[in-house]
């Protein structure tokens, strides 16, 4: 049987960020991707500041940048700007390529693609028929995680986003959009790109039904008079459950730990972390994550504000409403962007 030190599935920020952290080590790194192409997802493709500052990508990767945001809560508009760049978008194919590109420098690593896990053993996952031995397993495999759902954890604090992929350059702010009529505790986005632009929205599957979510966008995208002909549409899941990181000799990292945000939907910040840092407990059994703890705190901050406004009921417009207005004092603004972005 085939062996390798240590096998990612899924080569997202987080596999890609782990295969990376594992370069040049002295383990035998295997890298499995069940699409043809690594990169597109379906994704709005939005960063924030903290992304950056991890990644240091290249400006010609960057498509727009934001010092400021417009958001609508019902009839009411406001900007927040806090004089720097704190939202950028990006086409996750090619911040996906540029990952991979980096790997290209290390022989240890191999990555294959349109390679899908049928089957997790306890030393070997299956693929084709065959089993691929391993020391050590990753599961970097987005919120439908198989390693999650084989360590024995159904998916819960499932949401579900969806939005149309349009071909225009009619859109150039960034924006979001608070109608608890539509959307509960959750939002509709605006995120522009190059070539596109991202029009979406998000919500809980125990607050509203996918089907009823996907009814109240259509109405929102018609109350705003967008033209959805060209677009694409597109729907994704987003697993806010947290389980845990090490389990024996799996890790999970990103999306599949259920690091994403529950009150954003932020995400490829916490894959980036926990894919480095799970690669830094392969390699060291004694290393202590420290960015890890800092996302896991976060998180919880933004889980019982989500929390709150599921409870908040038809207190909802109410609070956004409040919270719009406070955005339009500076100093409360700026505070809010660090928290967030």
């Amino acid at each position: 049987m085939e062996k390798f030190d240590v096998i990612i599935i899924g080569a997202g920020p987080a596999g890609l960020k782990c295969a990376e952290t594992l370069g040049n080590s002295s383990l035998r790194v295997l890298l499995l991707e069940k699409n043809a192409e690594i990169g597109p997802k379906v994704c709005a493709g939005g960063l924030t500041g903290k992304d950056l500052a991890f990644l240091d990508l290249p400006d010609e990767l960057i498509e727009f940048r934001y010092n400021q945001i417009k958001l609508h809560v019902n009839g009411l508009s406001t900007t927040i700007n806090t004089g720097n760049d704190f939202a950028f978008t990006i086409d996750r194919r090619e911040l996906g390529q540029w990952q991979l590109q980096k790997l290209t420098q290390f022989s240890n690593i191999e990555v294959r693609t349109n390679a899908r896990v049928f089957e997790i053993l306890n030393d070997a996952v299956v693929v084709d028929e065959q089993p691929i031995g391993y020391s050590f397993l990753v599961g970097a495999d987005g919120s439908n995680s198989f390693v999650k759902r084989f360590l024995g954890f159904p998916p819960r604090n499932r949401g579900i986003g969806i939005q149309y992929i349009i071909p225009t350059e009619r859109y150039r702010d960034f924006e979001f959009f608070f109608r608890p009529k539509y959307f509960a505790a959750w939002y509709a986005w605006i995120f522009p790109h190059r070539r596109y632009v991202s029009i979406g929205c998000g919500a809980f599957r125990d607050v509203i039904a996918p089907a009823d979510l996907k009814r109240n966008f259509q109405r929102w995208l018609s109350d705003r008079h967008i033209d959805i002909g060209n677009g694409r549409y597109e729907s994704f899941p987003m697993d806010s459950g947290y389980e845990g990181i090490r389990f024996g000799n799996i890790y999970l990292a990103g999306d599949a730990a259920g690091l994403l945000s529950s009150f954003t939907g932020e995400g490829i910040y916490q894959a980036l972390v926990s894919g480095e840092e799970v690669a830094k407990m392969i390699l060291n059994p004694d290393f202590e994550p420290v960015k890890i703890p800092e996302v896991l705190e976060t998180k919880q901050k933004h889980d019982r504000l989500i929390q709150m406004m599921i409870d908040a009921g038809n207190a909802r417009s109410l609070i956004f409403s409040v919270g719009a207005l406070l955005f339009k004092i500076p100093r409360f603004a700026k505070k809010a962007i660090e928290a967030f972005g």
